[in-house]
């Protein structure tokens, strides 16, 4: 088989789509020829743009109800910045070498607000990671979602991998998977695109790059990922229309 195949396959849509067909790469000719599909979660298996829309009104009425809350809305967009953007920062929290990713991160953004790291970690759970569990399914990408049904159904492992808890957010987009990682695992340890999250992966599944295929909505944190491991990716175009026509061909 051609080493450009899927390449070829996809060709057709860089004209009639606008896809980047620098957003794949694919050696196989479809997802079916992959032992493993590693997954990102936010804005992968949902799209996030409608949803941040829901979520940010959700929030505006929070404030309106409670104005006190204003200073943890800003506690939340300082995370979201240090989070996102940790290989900045990191550098800056030398006395806190000793901890964990997650903590690492709240004692910084803690430091910001002279509060307390749990401070910082309630608020970012309740805001980040229990309320928009009520409001996610809706957003899911249905059909990204039937793919991973029909690939677990033909006996393909299937990986979540992000950079956030992934446990409760699956269940809320009902969606199975057989294994999932985060980047404050332990044995990580690192933010995407640092290539360590996927070697443990791979090691943890035992099979070879080639047998695994990375899916984001991120070249610049999941390509980049992908590519450090010689392992193929797609990127999923944020818009539905040209993410549904794309994913019509990746079976």
């Amino acid at each position: 088989m051609c080493k450009y195949c899927a390449k070829h396959k996809f060709a057709e849509f860089e004209e009639s789509m606008g896809i980047n067909m620098n957003q794949v790469s694919m050696k196989k000719e479809s997802l079916m020829d992959y032992k493993a599909v590693i997954f990102d979660l936010d804005g992968t298996l949902y799209y996030q743009k409608p949803f941040r829309i829901r979520m940010a009104a959700f929030l505006l009425k929070h404030l309106l109800c409670h104005p006190s809350s204003f200073k943890e809305l800003l506690i939340i967009r300082t995370y979201r910045k240090v989070r996102e953007n940790w290989e900045q920062y990191e550098n800056e929290e030398q006395n806190f070498q000793d901890t964990d990713l997650d903590t690492r991160q709240y004692l910084y953004v803690a430091q910001q607000y002279k509060t307390s790291a749990q401070k910082v970690k309630d608020i970012i759970h309740f805001y980040m990671l229990e309320a928009p569990l009520k409001l996610l399914l809706p957003y899911r990408d249905d059909k990204l979602a039937d793919i991973i049904r029909q690939l677990k159904s033909d006996g393909r492992k299937i990986i979540i991998y992000s950079d956030y808890p992934v446990k409760d957010k699956l269940q809320a987009l009902q969606i199975e998977a057989d294994m999932f990682f985060t980047s404050a695992d332990a044995e990580i340890g690192c933010m995407k695109p640092d290539p360590k999250g996927l070697e443990v992966i791979r090691k943890a599944t035992g099979y070879d790059a080639q047998d695994m295929i990375m899916i984001g909505d991120r070249y610049e944190k999941d390509g980049i990922a992908a590519i450090s491991n010689d392992i193929d990716y797609v990127i999923l175009d944020s818009n539905q229309k040209k993410r549904e026509a794309f994913e019509e061909k990746l079976l």
